[in-house]
């Protein structure tokens, strides 16, 4: 499968170009940007390419803001880090037929190993193609500790440590 590793661009391509060529003209272009050094640097955390574009693909679906992409990056590299599950919202709507504004307490019971709400861990593979920002927030991710977070209406995302402070700002923002 070539999800997370086709480079999500503007190409400029002739109308008789097929389909594979496409894939491989996407797939050709991210290989060069994800440079020996940003290999090296997942490598030194311990990740492979593929783990590293996985938790990239989980941050371009949730930051609509690239401030954003360096903390929530680093949530879910806490969570991983304690055995915590990454309960990402983008997990479930890779699952659904169609976006939805809101998940709902039901969609966290889908059976799948995408669902990261009842499976530990990494999900199979990425949701999304990743851009090089969010890449880079998972090799750099913020110096926090945060555990939690939450987008309100606009996009704009609100942390905290606890469980309790995360309800709290979820009664605020939403």
């Amino acid at each position: 499968d070539a999800e997370g590793f086709l480079f999500p661009d503007t190409y400029i391509i002739g109308g008789d170009t097929g389909v594979k060529e496409i894939l491989d003209i996407m797939s050709k272009d991210f290989d060069q940007r994800l440079t020996l050094e940003m290999r090296h640097r997942a490598k030194e955390k311990n990740l492979s390419i593929y783990e590293l574009i996985t938790l990239a693909s989980l941050v371009e679906k949730e930051a609509r803001y690239d401030e954003d992409r360096p903390i929530i990056a680093q949530v879910f590299l806490k969570r991983l880090e304690i055995g915590m599950p990454l309960q990402s919202d983008a997990t479930l709507q890779y699952l659904m037929d169609a976006p939805k504004e809101d998940v709902l307490i039901s969609d966290t019971k889908i059976d799948s190993p995408y669902n990261t709400y009842q499976n530990a861990g990494l999900p199979p593979g990425p949701v999304a193609n990743p851009g090089l920002d969010s890449i880079e927030a998972v090799l750099e991710p913020s110096d926090t500790e945060y555990l939690y977070f939450v987008a309100d209406r606009d996009g704009h995302n609100y942390y905290s440590y606890t469980y309790s402070e995360h309800l709290a700002t979820v009664d605020q923002v939403r």
